[in-house]
C-alpha cells in the first residue's frame, strides 16, 4: 500500500484501497443520507430495484442526482460524476440496489465498499460502522452522539412499561391482496425496539417478511399501533383506501398508523428521533 493511499476494510472483509482519500463518493440512497448526515459530501446516489419497479427514486433531501437503480443506470451521468469510491449496503453480500451487471460495470470505475445492514449486526454496530467510514473519509470525528439514542430508548421503555398490553406491527403494503408483515428479528431497527421492550405481534417469518392476506391481518396481527412502510414500492394511501380490510385494523380506526422507513439514515440522531415519535404515539394511545 502506498503511504498516501486510503484503505478501509468493509463488511465482506475486503480491503478497499484508493490512491488518495476519496472525494467523489457515490452511494446507495440510505448510505448517501447517512454519510451526508455525518459530514461526508456525496456526489450522487442509486436506489433499489424496488424504486425502479415503483417508477420513483427516493427523496433524500440532498442536492445530488440519482444515477438510477437495478439495470437502469445512467452511464453518462456516472462518467460526469467521476466517482472514486462507491459505498453500498448489503443484506447478504450483494451490492443492494444494482444488478450484478451494473455493479460489475460500476466497479470498473471505482472500488465498491459494502456495509452489512441486516441479519446479525445490531443497529448500534451498523451505525458504528458508518461512523468509522465517515471518520476515515473526513479525517474528523462524526458529530453523532450515541447517548441521544440511549436516552430515547429509555423513554420508550418507560412508556411501554406503562402500557404493557400494547401491540405493535410493522408492515409494508405488498399487493392489493397481501400485506407484508415485518419480522423484527431481521430488521436491526425493529430489533432495537423489541430489545427495548416494545411488544411486536409474533410472526413465524425467518427472513424479512411474512405474507399475510389483508383479510387475515386483523386476526393474525391485532395491533394498537401500525408502523407502515413509506417507501415508494409500498401501497400508498389511495391504494390502501380501496382495500376494505385496511380500514378494519384497530390502529387505522384509531388513527395510530406511523410512517416507518425500513431504510432510514443510519445515525444515532435519526434513530432517536424515530424512537421518540413512537414513544409519543404510545403515550397518545394510553
Amino acid at each position: 500500500m502506498a503511504s498516501d493511499s486510503w484503505l478501509f476494510e468493509d463488511d465482506r472483509g475486503d480491503q478497499v484501497e484508493v490512491a488518495a482519500r476519496p472525494t467523489h463518493v457515490l452511494a446507495y440512497a440510505q448510505a448517501a443520507q447517512t454519510l451526508a448526515a455525518l459530514g461526508v459530501p456525496v456526489v450522487g446516489y442509486f436506489g433499489s430495484q424496488h424504486h425502479a419497479d415503483a417508477g420513483a427514486q427516493p427523496a433524500l433531501g440532498l442536492d445530488v442526482p440519482s444515477i438510477g437503480s437495478g439495470d437502469a443506470v445512467d452511464d453518462e451521468l456516472i462518467a460526469t460524476l467521476q466517482p472514486d469510491l462507491v459505498v453500498g449496503v448489503s443484506y447478504a453480500g450483494e451490492v443492494y440496489g444494482l444488478s450484478e451487471g451494473a455493479a460489475a460495470k460500476l466497479g470498473e470505475l471505482a472500488p465498491i465498499l459494502l456495509i452489512r445492514i441486516a441479519g446479525d449486526p445490531g443497529l448500534e454496530t451498523i451505525i458504528g460502522r458508518f461512523h468509522q467510514l465517515a471518520e476515515a473519509l473526513t479525517g474528523s470525528d462524526a458529530a453523532d452522539d450515541e447517548a441521544v439514542l440511549t436516552e430515547a430508548l429509555g423513554r420508550l421503555s418507560a412508556a411501554v412499561g406503562e402500557r404493557p398490553d400494547i401491540r405493535v406491527t410493522a408492515l409494508s403494503g405488498g399487493t392489493p391482496a397481501d400485506a407484508y408483515v415485518a419480522n423484527p428479528a431481521y430488521w436491526p431497527g425493529l430489533r432495537l425496539l423489541a430489545d427495548a421492550g416494545l411488544p411486536f405481534t409474533p410472526t413465524p417469518a425467518q427472513g424479512g417478511w411474512e405474507v399475510v392476506k389483508w383479510t387475515e391481518l386483523a386476526s393474525g396481527h391485532p395491533a394498537d399501533i401500525l408502523l407502515y412502510d413509506q417507501r415508494p414500492n409500498s401501497l400508498g394511501a389511495d391504494q390502501l383506501a380501496e382495500i376494505p380490510a385496511w380500514s378494519e385494523q384497530s390502529a387505522v380506526r384509531s388513527g395510530h398508523v406511523l410512517p416507518w422507513n425500513p431504510e432510514p439514515p443510519l445515525t444515532f440522531a435519526a434513530t432517536a428521533a424515530s424512537v421518540d415519535a413512537l414513544t409519543a404515539a404510545i403515550k397518545a394511545d394510553s
